[in-house]
This record gives structure tokens, C-alpha cells and sequence, in this order.
């Protein structure tokens, strides 16, 4: 087992890639899940109240139903008619909707409204940062449309009838219900977003970590060494294969072991079977990035070249596969391509078994559709790669028969 130790002995001498490649991106993975919003907490829907003020310089029953409307619809804060109390409630965020009624604004406005004409306007001012101020605004305006149709109405009717009738409309509510859809966003979701958005950091880690192992024993006077030596290239090769695929369950381990870690209280209705076949699918997943690895280290490409191919391929198989971007939001042409990147059919697979209630073959069955062909597509790459291990082998860079039949010249 002299080359099994060495090979992990490789790895650990490299600490930086395991820590940049699956914490970082890991610990990325979990803030960016974290951000996004599942399911319903179970709670009424309650409106949001934004803080007003209103300086009411008219003191006519206009200007007092108005302020008594706004007062239902937020929360009133009483500011003293001052400039700079005024400017300064605003600009530190006291009040979201600053409202001043002129002197003589209630009776102007009700003639107006009476003969169709152009209402005076009022003094208004919004706060930063914020859109709380414009609703309020908006609903003053839906207020004093009220008034003006009831006015309009029943021109000869006195004021406190025409406030009557606005203020009667004004108290017609819609009723709030909160649904979730079958098709909505459950609280296990999340886990399964998190395994989805990490086939970046397991293909970027696995790529790089065994690429990293097999381009160390590459070099042309070690390799030239391990054919002469005591040792098989079978058993050798057999070795090197253990190290590649230990690492490899340590990368998904500890990816998986994260997300459990924060996000396994999302899945409390999921069935502990139907857990184990999540991480199944993560496992049979890194399979991928690690024989593409293996074709890597066959290839004898170099540990700066194995870096390169992990991040690239990392980034365009999540992007293509629908782990970043849902694939039904991809145009048609995005769409057929996809079903040629096994991200693709990862990402169902993890969907399908995060909404598994039952274990039965029936229920399973597309899960394991999923992961077979995950499975087919690795065993192409480990096929490819071990027909360019042949060719590399009888090469001349390799030292295998054309290096021979050079010398030989």
C-alpha cells in the first residue's frame, strides 16, 4: 500500500486546495441557500404599517378625516411644524411620508371636486431608501378620489355627507388568504438547492485533488521507475484509484456533511430513506468530476492545468445543468444541450428524492433513472481515460515503445 499512502500523502501536503475548494466554496454554498425563501411559516398575513406625519394647517373635516384614514394605515408620529424638525424627521427615517395640508385647503378642494375642476395640490415628502413613503401617498390619493367621486356625486350635499360616503367606500376590504400551491417551494428545498449549487465545489475539489495526485506520479523519471519496479501496473494503478476515490468520498462528505448540518432541520417531513438517497445522488455525482480527474492525470496534464479544467468545467457544467439557473427559465436551444451534461440529471434526481414521501419502487424509480445515467456518463469518461492512459503510454513523452523505437534510431 506504498502507493495508496503516497498518493494521500500528496493531498495532504496540499491543504490550501481542500480548504479553498470545499470550505470556502461550502461556506459559500450555505450563505447563498441561506438567502433564499421557502415554504410559508404558517402565520395571517398582516399589512405593513410605515410611519407619517401630518401637519394639518387647515383644521377642516377634510383634513381631519384624512389624517384619521392615514392613522388606520400607519402609524401616526406626531413632528412639531417646524423646518428642521420636519427635515430632520425625514432624513433620519422618523417618518417614511411627511404630508402638509395648507390653510384653506378642505374648502378649495371641495369646490373643485363640485365644479370639475383641478383640485389644489398638497405638500409631500419621502424618505430614503425606502418605498413605504409612495404607498402612503398612494393611498392619499385613493382617499381623495373617494372624496371627489362622492362630491361629484351629490354636488349639492353638505361636507360631512360627502366624507360619509368616502369613508364608507375607504372601509371596503379584500380578504387576505395565504395558500401554498403543490408546486411551491417546500422547506426541504433548500437542501436540495445547496446539493445542487455544490456540483461547483465537488467537480472544482475532485478535479483538482485528483488531478493533483495522479500528475505526481506522471513525471516521466518516477513513472519510468514504477515500470521497472517490483510492483504491477495493475496493483499500481489499483492504488492510485483507492487514494482518487477516498478523497473523493472525503470532499462529498464533508460538502454533505455542511449542508446537513444547517439545513437538516428543513428536512423533518422527509423520510430518513429518502435523505440517504439524496446523499446517494451527491455521491454517484462526484464520480464524474472524478474521472475527470483520472483522464486528467491520464493525459498527464499538470496540477496548474488541473486547476484550470476543475473551475472551468465546474462553472459550465452547474451553469448548463440547472444547478445556478433553473432550467425552464433557459431558452430551447440551452434546454437540449443540457440533457447532454450529467448536472442536469443530478439536479432532478436530488428534486425528485427531496419530495419523496414513500420508498416504494414506483416513487424511486425516476431517482434511480437519474442516477444511472449519472453513472453512464462517468463510466464514458473512465472508458475514455483509460484509452488515452494506453496511447500516453506507448508514447514518447511517456517512455513507453516510441520512446524506444527513438532511442533505438
Amino acid at each position: 500500500m506504498q502507493a495508496f499512502k503516497a498518493a494521500l500523502r500528496i493531498v495532504a501536503n496540499h491543504p490550501v486546495y481542500l480548504l479553498v475548494y470545499v470550505g470556502f466554496l461550502s461556506l459559500m454554498g450555505v450563505f447563498i441557500t441561506s438567502s433564499i425563501n421557502v415554504g410559508v411559516d404558517g402565520t395571517e398575513y398582516t399589512a405593513s404599517k410605515a410611519p407619517f406625519a401630518v401637519i394639518d394647517r387647515d383644521g377642516s373635516p377634510l383634513s381631519e378625516s384624512l389624517t384619521a384614514f392615514l392613522s388606520q394605515q400607519g402609524e401616526r408620529v406626531e413632528v412639531a411644524d417646524d423646518p428642521f424638525a420636519l427635515q430632520d424627521a425625514v432624513a433620519t427615517g422618523q417618518v417614511r411620508y411627511l404630508l402638509i395640508v395648507p390653510e384653506g385647503y378642505g374648502e378649495e378642494f371641495m369646490e373643485a371636486a363640485r365644479a370639475g375642476d383641478a383640485e389644489p395640490t398638497l405638500e409631500s415628502s419621502f424618505s430614503y431608501g425606502t418605498m413605504a413613503g409612495t404607498l402612503v401617498d398612494e393611498q392619499v390619493n385613493q382617499y381623495l378620489g373617494l372624496v371627489r367621486a362622492a362630491a361629484a356625486l351629490e354636488p349639492g350635499a353638505p361636507a360631512a355627507s360627502v366624507l360619509a360616503r368616502a369613508n364608507e367606500a375607504a372601509a371596503a376590504t379584500a380578504e387576505v388568504e395565504t395558500m401554498q400551491t403543490p408546486s411551491g417551494a417546500a422547506p426541504a428545498d433548500q437542501f436540495a438547492f445547496y446539493l445542487q449549487w455544490g456540483t461547483y465545489t465537488m467537480t472544482a475539489a475532485v478535479v483538482v485533488c485528483v488531478g493533483l495526485l495522479m500528475s505526481a506520479f506522471n513525471r516521466t523519471d518516477l513513472y519510468r521507475r514504477n515500470l521497472v519496479s517490483p510492483m504491477s501496473s495493475l496493483r499500481l494503478g489499483m492504488q492510485k484509484a483507492g487514494a482518487s476515490l477516498l478523497v473523493t468520498a472525503l470532499v462529498w462528505a464533508i460538502s454533505s456533511g455542511i449542508g446537513l448540518a444547517v439545513f437538516g432541520s428543513s428536512l423533518a417531513d422527509v423520510p430518513p430513506a429518502a435523505v440517504a438517497l439524496t446523499l446517494a445522488c451527491a455521491f454517484v455525482f462526484a464520480l464524474v468530476p472524478l474521472t475527470i480527474g483520472f483522464l486528467l492525470g491520464q493525459l498527464g496534464a499538470s496540477e496548474m492545468m488541473a486547476n484550470a479544467v476543475g473551475n472551468i468545467t465546474g462553472m459550465v457544467m452547474s451553469f448548463l445543468g440547472g444547478a445556478w439557473i433553473s432550467i425552464e427559465l433557459m431558452g430551447p436551444e440551452i434546454q437540449t444541450v443540457s440533457r447532454f451534461i450529467p448536472t442536469s440529471w443530478y439536479t432532478d434526481a436530488v428534486s425528485k428524492s427531496v419530495h419523496l414521501t414513500d420508498m416504494s419502487f414506483a416513487s424511486v424509480a425516476p431517482v434511480l433513472g437519474d442516477m444511472g445515467i449519472v453513472l453512464l456518463f462517468a463510466a464514458a469518461l473512465f472508458a475514455v481515460a483509460l484509452v488515452a492512459g494506453r496511447v500516453r503510454m506507448r508514447s514518447s513523452e511517456a517512455g513507453g515503445n516510441a520512446a524506444a523505437s527513438i532511442t533505438a534510431a
